[in-house]
């Protein structure tokens, strides 16, 4: 009898056990469905790092493009001149000049840093160069018929809207970047007609809804086109082993980061930690024990510290804190959160500790990011040598674990 009570029992623990498990899968598939498609959707929770290589991107096309229709808008003048009467094709070539001229200008390597907020206003250009012929256009045939050669390059005008939403799939936007652009175009596409007394019911609609097709394809290939682009990015900008920051990128990212800071006068402060006794770890109980603690490491650091706050593995059991914005006393109260939760269990049962050092922009005078890890790595040190478990600030002051 007592035999089946505990049968009952291991059965419905191993029950309960299995559902918490199916709950916790369910909800980590919850969270990386919902994160992935907010990488596609919006940017605000785009890291700095992804920003400056989707700007890259854009702005690179954006030139490729401008440089691109600089030649064939001027090409096309010829194609007006053979097929259309004057002085509708001299209206059209007058535009075309000018236009031709504004797609150089935006072609020329300008040697600034791009915001994403200036790359999106050029890409905006670029859409309405075309979007103006097609205005133009709309004004300058309302009452003239055409055949042959002539109706063929009208309905090419016509047809621009349709080549500019599909143009949109060249640039890595997110969703709402993309309706942005979009929504404009089919407005235009179906109010410019209206203006110049061309519109026809029929026509429009079956326009409109051609165009909306497009959009929807143009939202899914760029979806696509921008979680391979995230996918590719982590892959190389990442350590495969803990998902921090390889040292490569994390210069960049420092690089972007300490302008960043200058340009905006915003403090920005690095804290080093150097994983105190790691290598009896490896030797007692293995790299894959190792592997194990340096994993939990930079798990429990991404708990533990600011979202926008970044890890980069530095090397070996180094790791580089990068905090944007953060005031002396926020730094010392993360680094407290720290040192008070360490970074997760030893094999020997114990907590894996780190000696740590802070250095900060505003506070150090540093003229450049190298200065602020030098500084950082000598804290560390100093840290290291005078007892390790512990954080040494700008200051002097050392921190000690409660």
């Amino acid at each position: 009898m007592s035999g089946d009570k505990g049968m009952r029992g291991l059965s419905f623990l191993s029950e309960r056990f299995v559902s918490m498990e199916i709950r916790k899968i369910k909800a980590a598939i919850l969270l990386y469905v919902r994160t992935q498609l907010n990488d596609v959707l919006v940017a605000w929770e785009h890291s700095p790092y992804l920003t400056r290589h989707r700007i890259e991107a854009i702005v690179l096309r954006i030139r490729m493009v401008a440089g691109a229709f600089s030649i064939l808008t001027l090409l096309w003048i010829g194609l007006d001149a053979i097929t259309l009467p004057w002085p509708q094709w001299g209206y059209l070539a007058a535009i075309r000049t000018l236009a031709s001229a504004l797609f150089a200008l935006v072609a020329l390597p300008y040697k600034r840093d791009w915001g994403l907020r200036c790359a999106l206003l050029m890409l905006a250009l670029i859409l309405a160069i075309p979007l103006s012929f097609f205005l133009s256009a709309q004004f300058l045939f309302q009452d003239a018929s055409y055949t042959g050669l002539a109706l063929i390059n009208v309905r090419l005008y016509d047809a621009l809207p349709f080549i500019v939403l599909a143009g949109l799939s060249v640039f890595p936007l997110v969703v709402v970047e993309g309706l942005l652009f979009a929504v404009p175009i089919l407005l235009l596409a179906a109010l410019g007609p209206m203006v110049a007394d061309r519109f026809d019911w029929t026509r429009e609609l079956t326009t409109l809804w051609v165009l909306v097709v497009i959009l929807g394809i143009y939202a899914f290939a760029g979806m696509i086109q921008l979680n391979y682009m995230i996918a590719l990015l982590r892959r190389a900008s990442h350590d495969p082993l803990t998902g921090a920051f390889t040292r490569r990128s994390g210069m960049e990212l420092l690089d972007n980061q300490f302008r960043a800071s200058v340009e905006q006068e915003l403090p920005l402060s690095l804290a080093f930690f150097d994983l105190d006794n790691f290598k009896s770890v490896n030797d007692v109980y293995g790299h894959d024990a190792g592997d194990k603690v340096l994993r939990g490491a930079v798990t429990r650091l991404g708990k533990l510290l600011r979202q926008g706050d970044t890890v980069i593995r530095w090397g070996g059991e180094e790791f580089l804190v990068v905090m944007t914005g953060a005031s002396a006393d926020g730094v010392r109260i993360a680094m407290q959160r720290v040192m008070k939760e360490w970074l997760g269990p030893r094999p020997d049962g114990g907590m894996v500790t780190a000696s740590i050092g802070v250095s900060g922009r505003l506070r150090d005078n540093a003229g450049d990011w190298p200065q602020l890890v030098e500084l950082a790595d000598k804290r560390m040190y100093q840290s290291k040598t005078s007892g390790k478990a512990r954080c040494t600030f700008d200051d002097g002051d050392v921190l000690l674990p409660p």
